[in-house]
């Protein structure tokens, strides 16, 4: 009985396989295209104040001084010192998103986490284990992981989701490229052999490279320190918002399991209707690209707000899914201090968050708010997980 048993168990589990490249689709080993859906785990790893409960200024009509993961955590460590920083950091962490999370993920029909890190976890105590968890967590739940390395050394813009706003020095200065490269080998090697990592997102929006040349030469080297330790990986190539056209061809460059990820966002759009329509103008441009490429296209950021509505992100999914691209919406969860924002979260916080002044809570206070960041909190956006259930 116990024989039969456990036999059941081991024909009923599907493990992850590894996905690879063939032509314009990821396929598994077993020859199966994959299309990956799947959502964004923004916030966790890299907190964007404005999606998360951290006051921006100690008081209405300050100026601005917590804009990003760096100025957040500056703050916190300078007030109530190093070891108070990191329990806060950790208990943060361990709140915003639980092994619950991927459960929920998975019960929505989708089958994959895009997780969005900085460089500079590797540098934190701990770091490479928050990364080993996030994955060992999504894989538990049968889905597969994008690691997306959403800032890089010296940050690849201004933008403050790099981790440190206004700085733009990875195209300019060679030892953050060199550092790029290093933090790259270590992450790739950790999880060369880890099914569940099906790809590797190089760089989230390099939209700072100063041209089209600058970034296809920074991808080189960056594939080429990846595929010394990860030789059949996925790898991400992002067109940072200059065209998909300017990108290089792989073949070209000599890159192989290569992908591309576009980000969509229409932010000039004035009905729900407009999303849908302008990604439907632009899908045959894309493939006619694509297929000068032979390679999949990653849809690795959207979202429909403005004007954002159940039918808008349906109309989404079904344009990616006609055309055969992967995607992954942002974001799973916000909890902004002003109250919930439209359909940028699957799930968020129904009223203003309780907000975290990292300029005057104490310890205690701070963890008693961290504790109510938790998805059990929260309620799902209007109408959009019957969208993803399909």
């Amino acid at each position: 009985m116990i024989s039969t048993l456990l036999c059941a168990i081991t024909l009923a589990a599907s493990p992850l396989l590894p996905l690879h490249t063939s032509g314009k689709n990821l396929v598994d080993t077993n020859g199966k295209t994959v299309q990956l859906h799947g959502i964004n785990l923004g916030g966790w790893f890299v907190e964007e104040i404005w999606m998360t409960p951290f006051q921006n200024a100690a008081k209405k009509g300050d100026p601005e001084t917590i804009k990003d993961h760096v100025s957040l955590w500056g703050t916190i460590e300078k007030r109530l010192g190093n070891d108070a920083m990191l329990r806060i950091r950790n208990a943060y962490r361990t709140n915003w998103i639980q092994d619950s999370d991927f459960k929920r993920i998975h019960d929505a029909g989708l089958n994959h986490v895009r997780i969005p890190f900085l460089w500079s976890i590797l540098q934190e105590p701990g770091g490479m284990g928050w990364l080993h968890k996030a994955v060992d967590m999504a894989k538990s739940h049968d889905l597969y992981v994008v690691l997306d390395m959403h800032g890089l050394p010296g940050g690849q813009s201004n933008e403050h989701h790099t981790g440190e706003a206004n700085k733009n020095r990875l195209w300019f200065d060679v030892d953050n490229i060199t550092k790029a490269e290093d933090a790259w080998t270590t992450v790739a090697k950790e999880f060369a052999n880890e099914p569940a990592v099906a790809i590797y997102d190089l760089i989230n929006e390099p939209m700072g490279a100063p041209n089209p040349a600058m970034l296809s030469i920074v991808y080189d080297r960056l594939i080429r320190a990846v595929r010394k330790v990860a030789p059949e990986k996925v790898v991400l190539v992002d067109d940072g918002y200059k065209g998909f056209e300017t990108t290089i061809h792989p073949n070209v460059a000599g890159w192989r399991s290569v992908a591309f990820s576009l980000h969509f966002y229409n932010f000039d759009a004035k009905t729900p209707a407009d999303h849908a329509k302008a990604l439907n103008e632009r899908i045959p441009k894309l493939q006619e690209l694509q297929g000068n490429r032979n390679a999949p296209i990653y849809a690795g950021e959207w979202n429909v707000e403005p004007q954002g509505t159940p039918g808008a992100t349906s109309g989404m999914i079904k344009g990616f899914d006609k055309a055969g691209f992967s995607w992954a919406m942002w974001t799973y969860k916000t909890m902004a201090v002003g109250g919930p924002m439209g359909q940028w979260g699957l799930f968020h916080y129904p009223g203003p968050a309780d907000a975290i002044n990292a300029f005057e809570d104490s310890e205690a206070a701070i963890l008693g708010k961290i504790a109510k960041v938790r998805t059990e909190n929260m309620e799902p956006a209007t109408g959009l997980l019957p969208v993803f259930r399909g």
